[in-house]
């Protein structure tokens, strides 16, 4: 008897040793839940790892002595017996074991939601003695183990019962391997429904275990509140939250409408295809009717206060159509290389534009880059301008045509190549525009005298030479479209980048650069009209620096340079003038100054210099053509004097650059080309 006693509390002991902890156990479901997070964003199968995380939900549910928490119905096991709902909000909890039930499916023949377990049913009566029509949110958030839930309108697997619908994982790919989920803390195991219940009746909702995944589950019944809501946050108070249910727009006499909301207050929208820009975040609605005119819509507002995004569609809202869609509205550089912002009040505002058709509804959508939210101001504008379809089209001029000008039309929206040749790279264009073309020139001859919409170009790209076509090329861009009146008046000999006088004591240093130079012979400098030096142009396609120091002077007297080129054919053209007063005891750089870039253009690196009468903090930074920047050459303080800073364009694609120098109060900008 002591034998056998022996025997079976060894065998005891023996079982204990190999039963696992349910620390260890946990740390086997944590591991297994990872590995499903990371298999979902390489977007492979999970029902392996799903099934594997079911088993150890078991194992750890076995070894929970209590069975169950505090709970209030614990569900019934089939349909007779299921706990009905009797008001919303409603909560309970409960908890499947080894001695619930499996009688009632997950699914039909059709569709299923996963392989099943036991169960227990709840019942909800829509209509009179229950609750009211309308859209209802079921969820299993904070569960312990993988859930499944069905909502069936009858008891299910009965003759007449129908699917409504069913959830494994409560989770939304809004785009790419980005996922948000219904219950923030369980990567999708839990599971959530959101449905509109119309149709009166009695309703059945079953929780499963995934795969008989066993252990205490929450159910959480709301009403209004979507499934994607909890998951984005996006609260859906506002009534425009949806395609559906988007405000009209409604225009006064002069075309406008201007409307204020949050983003936070709609729904979540994504939508990868629709778009060259995807939606994925809080969005609201407008509805606006066409005219047959250009409108537009921007959200440039002092109301404004985070990173918007608009997109504009057509269609029905269950197949919507792209129109058109923006982020930022971004500026432009003047001639003169000063950028300018489009929207002054907020960088970060979006505008779009687009020609609408008499009847048709276009749907504005609101929301914000990388899922941001807020406060917005939107303008919203009929133009009242008839829109036709536009032909987009560069042109071509030959260098024979030089000098002309032509009235010249560009599409909303374009950036429009001029191309002028065959030409050497010595025989750059010197070119203007005019806004409209009514425009009266005798030099050159005028091409600009027709009647039509003004469009307002604006430089993208100044002139590059492309040589294996032998063109000079240059971009303009327009937003809203028209005509325009340009001019090309001559190919430049020289083309002047700068000209400075700069004081020191009892002497006066002259600097100039050229972008290009082609049949020059020479540099005149005269002072107060008499010649004082004259320097041989080196004639070079890339241009040159020159300099000269006038010795010959007397402190306290202001004098006046004027640089003048010589051609070769004996003409003579003068370039720039400045004035400067040599004082005793000033060093020679008195003032800021920022040179041209030498070589320019260039392939694939240059020098800039620029000048410090002063010890001062300094920053020299250089953007794209789009303004974005892409380098900082120089940031911090340096000492007076001149300094040279090389720029590599290496990883940068061909095209027009401008660098800005800030040091202290000064400011100056210059522009470049890389010349691939």
């Amino acid at each position: 008897m002591k034998k056998f006693v022996y025997v079976v509390c060894l065998c005891l002991l023996t079982a204990a040793a190999f039963a696992r902890s349910p620390q260890e156990i946990k740390s086997d479901i944590a591991a297994k839940r990872q590995a499903i997070q990371t298999a979902r964003s390489a977007r492979a199968d999970v029902a392996d790892l799903k099934f594997q995380l079911a088993a150890l939900s078991n194992e750890l549910a076995a070894l929970n002595t209590r069975k169950a928490p505090a709970r209030l119905d614990d569900g019934g096991e089939t349909c007779e017996s299921a706990v009905a709902v009797p008001a919303v909000p409603y909560f309970d909890s409960g908890l499947l074991d080894e001695n619930s039930v499996n009688d009632l499916p997950t699914g039909t023949d059709d569709y299923s939601c996963g392989c099943d377990g036991v169960e227990h049913v709840y019942s909800l009566v829509i209509g009179p003695n229950g609750l009211l029509p309308g859209r209802y949110t079921l969820s299993t958030c904070g569960s312990s183990f993988d859930t499944i839930l069905s909502l069936w309108f009858g008891c299910p697997g009965l003759e007449g019962s129908t699917l409504v619908d069913c959830n494994d994982d409560a989770e939304f790919n809004v785009s790419g391997d980005e996922y948000l989920y219904a219950c923030s803390d369980d990567f999708g195991y839990s599971s959530c429904i959101t449905v509109d219940l119309t149709q009166n009746g009695t309703y059945y909702i079953v929780i499963d275990g995934y795969c008989s995944s066993l252990g205490t589950y929450f159910l959480n019944i709301g009403q209004g509140e979507s499934c994607l809501a909890l998951a984005s946050g996006c609260t859906e108070a506002a009534p425009n939250s949806y395609c559906n249910t988007a405000s009209a727009i409604e225009f006064n006499v002069d075309g406008w409408d201007f409307v204020y909301g949050n983003t936070h207050d709609g729904a979540f929208y994504t939508d990868d295809a629709a778009c060259e820009s995807p939606v994925a975040s809080c969005a609201v609605w407008y509805a606006v009717t066409g005219t047959g005119s250009w409108m537009s819509a921007s959200t440039c507002s002092e109301l404004t206060d985070f990173d918007t995004k608009l997109h504009v569609y057509r269609g029905n809202c269950g197949e919507l159509q792209c129109v058109t869609a923006n982020d930022d509205w971004g500026g432009y550089y003047d001639n003169d290389g000063v950028y300018h912002e489009y929207c002054p009040e907020y960088d970060l505002a979006s505008y779009v534009e687009w020609c609408s058709e008499v009847g048709v509804t276009y749907y504005i959508l609101v929301n914000g880059y990388n899922a941001q939210f807020g406060n917005f101001g939107l303008n919203v504008h009929d133009s009242d301008v008839p829109c036709v379809n536009c032909d987009q089209r560069d042109y071509y001029f030959t260098v024979d045509e030089v000098p002309f000008c032509q009235c010249l039309t560009i599409c909303p929206n374009q950036i429009q190549k001029i191309f002028v040749g065959p030409a050497s790279p010595e025989q750059r264009p010197v070119a203007t525009w005019a806004d409209g073309c009514s425009v009266a020139r005798t030099i050159p001859p005028s091409g600009c005298e027709s009647d039509c919409s003004p469009a307002y170009p604006y430089l993208y790209m100044d002139w590059i030479y492309l040589p294996d076509q032998q063109l000079w090329c240059t971009d303009l861009g327009s937003i809203d479209g028209g005509c325009y009146c340009f001019c090309v008046d001559r190919l430049l000999p020289v083309e002047l980048n700068n000209f400075s006088a700069t004081a020191g004591d009892g002497q006066v240093q002259l600097a100039w650069s050229t972008a290009s130079e082609t049949n020059a012979d020479r540099f005149e400098v005269t002072r107060d009209g008499l010649t004082q030096t004259q320097i041989s142009a080196e004639n070079s396609a890339t241009g040159a620096n020159y300099s000269w120091t006038d010795n010959n002077v007397v402190n306290g007297t202001a004098y006046t340079y004027t640089l003048v080129l010589v051609n070769q054919d004996g003409s003579r053209q003068t370039l720039a003038t400045e004035t400067a007063a040599p004082i005793a005891g000033a060093a020679l750089i008195t003032t800021y100054s920022l040179a041209q870039n030498y070589p320019n253009p260039f392939n694939p690196t240059t020098a800039i210099t620029f000048s410090l009468p002063e010890v001062v903090d300094v920053k020299l930074t250089v953007v794209n053509a789009l303004g974005q920047e892409v380098a900082v050459l120089a940031n911090g303080l340096m000492n007076a004097g001149q300094h040279t800073v090389n720029f590599d364009g290496t990883n940068l694609p061909s095209g027009l650059y401008f660098y800005s120098l800030r040091a202290g109060s000064f400011s100056a900008h210059q522009k470049m080309v890389l010349l691939k």
